[in-house]
């Protein structure tokens, strides 16, 4: 889908369902220039680099932030946003959600170890970024195939995910939280 500003596109991975606006949304973008971002008032965006050189972020009269692959940061989506790339075109990974209606957590899994947590957010995504990967959920077993991403509602409880097999992964890890 086109931005916002009409000056890229963007792949939406997943949005909440509904009329209008959206609660919330996962969308991973080619930024082939430098430039302004899109405004989302009242929501808050968290980004991330998944391939490329990296950017620099010049955030309302923030410090400037340069983000690398792997580095993660989060804004206000009213902020006023000029992006400068550092080498060439990047990949980004954005969660944006509505904080009146949500808590969110965003995690880059990058290890090779056996990796397990639990968690009782109410919706959970992983993005595997990197060559295909185990994950389980509860007594699930899933293959998720490069550029794929699982999605885990929670039905009661907690939620227990882990990356049981000694292998190089690359997923992040996306959580929200209904208030």
């Amino acid at each position: 889908m086109l931005w916002k500003n009409g000056a890229g596109f963007t792949l939406e991975i997943a949005r909440s369902q509904g009329e209008g606006d959206f609660e919330w949304r996962i969308s991973m973008a080619d930024v082939t220039t430098s430039g302004p971002f899109s405004l989302f008032p009242n929501k808050q965006r968290i980004i991330s680099v998944l391939d490329g050189q990296g950017m620099v972020l010049h955030v309302d009269d923030l410090p400037t932030k340069t983000l690398n692959q792997g580095d993660i940061f989060a804004f206000h989506g009213e902020s006023q946003v000029q992006s400068e790339l550092v080498d060439g075109a990047i990949r980004d990974l954005n969660l944006i959600y509505d904080p009146a209606k949500f808590h969110a957590r965003f995690q880059w899994l990058n290890d090779a170890a056996e990796q397990a947590f639990i968690s009782s957010a109410d919706l959970i995504f992983i993005f595997n970024q990197g060559s295909e990967t185990e994950v389980n959920v509860d007594d699930h077993s899933v293959q998720l195939a490069a550029q794929e991403t699982l999605k885990i509602e929670k039905n009661a409880g907690v939620t227990s995910i882990s990356f049981p097999k000694k292998q190089l992964k690359s997923c992040y890890v996306m959580e929200l939280i209904q208030r």
